[in-house]
């Protein structure tokens, strides 16, 4: 029952200490503007000095039980607290010397007044900075630079997403930026030290910092996430933590707090996913091979040389490390095909349609190993036997095979070319009973058969 009485009159510290620095402001200005008309102004600085004294000493007493809370720096606090001792002493012995009638020269009575609103200047200053941030005088000044949020993740990183970490990438940079001024091993505001995960999960004096599974009982949460004007709001000073960080901190908090929860668990998440890719640049959706490889540019000799060769060749992506090649003859040869291996691990796109190509010539291609779209199209001389020879290229996505030769036997091939995803089959001896089998099989690939 005290101690909530105690913190009770602690709490009233903010009201009453306005009540001496108006009241002191005043008497000091009536001093020195009127203190020759008469007694009875003489009477009211000596009440002004008391009520002085006497709401000071309030404020003080109630400011002493605040300051038991150990919410506050101790290096902060100890100046604060004997400043405005001092204050009140100074108050008491001046409104003493008043009441007994003594005399104060004028040059003795600017000096005490000057006194007292230096101890004033100071006790205010210090209890600003302690709600406030040791900053908040100059932070606001209209020619002042302002701070922003540095908190991002460097580029070379954030394709590493399994390698990248919640706590460590995202929000412990958050933490040293706009908490850990207050918050650290030397400094610990209310019993809260950030700097390390341990001490961050067990909190200060008000209880736990993290509560696992639950950010709304979770102390640090509902603490940023307070109404900026709410007495408990962090941090008190300077630029808030944003939307997307606070919903980070929830997101991260919800999903069990651990100390390597990594990024790429946010896929689950749409919201969070986008929230990433946004506010960090990293993105966590599921990349396709080429998004993957990393490739060095081809020879321009061996460019060249296609293009002597009857080839047709473009770049599919900035850094010219994939390309898409286009035969451009009715009639394709062996050599031709051979000439391909010169550039075959830049080889992505490859268009052999309507080229006279038969079985045999399929061999060459399943020596291209980063091939994802072919367009073999319209080359009847191929049949079952020729996939076959191609089903090892397990990167291949798109496969052309409009009016060839196969039929259902091709599709065992098929099933075998795992990063299959588009088939055009139409006009080839394959059947609707073969297709629906295969698609029974494999329902994430799509089989455009132009059959009714």
């Amino acid at each position: 029952m005290l101690s909530e009485l105690i913190d009770f009159l602690g709490s009233l510290h903010p009201l009453i200490v306005h009540l001496p620095i108006g009241i002191v402001l005043l008497t000091i200005a009536i001093d020195v503007f009127m203190r020759n008309k008469n007694n009875s102004i003489h009477r009211i600085i000596t009440l002004g000095w008391f009520f002085s004294f006497f709401s000071g000493l309030l404020a003080a007493l109630f400011g002493w039980f605040l300051g038991d809370s150990g919410y506050y720096f101790e290096s902060q606090l100890g100046v604060h607290r004997w400043s405005g001792i001092a204050f009140v002493s100074l108050c008491f012995l001046i409104w003493l010397l008043k009441f007994l009638n003594f005399r104060f020269s004028k040059s003795y009575s600017r000096f005490v007044n000057l006194t007292a609103i230096v101890l004033l200047t100071i006790t205010g200053h210090f209890g600003g900075e302690m709600t406030h941030g040791q900053n908040y005088l100059l932070e606001n000044l209209p020619f002042a630079k302002k701070k922003i949020s540095t908190i991002s993740i460097e580029m070379d990183r954030r394709s590493e997403v399994d390698s990248l970490f919640v706590y460590e990438d995202l929000l412990r940079p958050v933490f040293e930026e706009k908490c850990m001024a207050c918050h650290n091993t030397k400094n610990t505001y209310g019993g809260l030290n950030m700097t390390d995960f341990k001490s961050l999960v067990k909190g200060g004096n008000s209880g736990a910092g993290i509560q696992k599974g639950n950010p709304y009982e979770s102390l640090i949460f509902k603490r940023v996430s307070f109404p900026h004007d709410h007495p408990k709001f962090m941090p008190p000073a300077g630029v808030p933590l944003s939307y997307d960080q606070i919903a980070t901190l929830e997101w991260w908090i919800d999903n069990g707090a651990e100390k390597q929860l990594s990024v790429s668990v946010a896929r689950k998440d749409p919201k969070i996913q986008r929230l990433m890719e946004v506010q960090y640049g990293i993105d966590l959706r599921e990349k396709s091979f080429l998004e993957t490889l990393k490739l060095d540019p081809p020879n321009q000799t061996s460019l060249k040389a296609l293009e002597e060769d009857k080839f047709m060749w473009r770049f599919l992506n900035p850094e010219e490390s994939f390309l898409d090649i286009t035969y451009t003859r009715n009639t394709i040869e062996k050599n031709d095909l051979i000439s391909l291996q010169q550039v075959k691990n830049n080889i992505t796109w490859l268009n052999l349609s309507n080229t006279n190509l038969k079985d045999d010539d399929l061999g060459y291609l399943a020596e291209l190993p980063h091939l994802t779209r072919l367009k073999i199209q319209k080359n009847p001389r191929i049949t079952d036997s020729g996939i076959q020879a191609i089903k090892g290229l397990e990167n291949l996505s798109q496969l052309n095979l409009y009016g060839t030769g196969i039929t259902d036997a091709a599709f065992r091939s098929f099933s075998m070319m795992v990063g299959l995803k588009k088939l055009f089959l139409w006009n080839t001896r394959v059947t609707p009973t073969g297709i629906e089998k295969f698609k029974a099989l494999h329902p994430k690939v799509e089989v455009v058969a132009g059959l009714k």
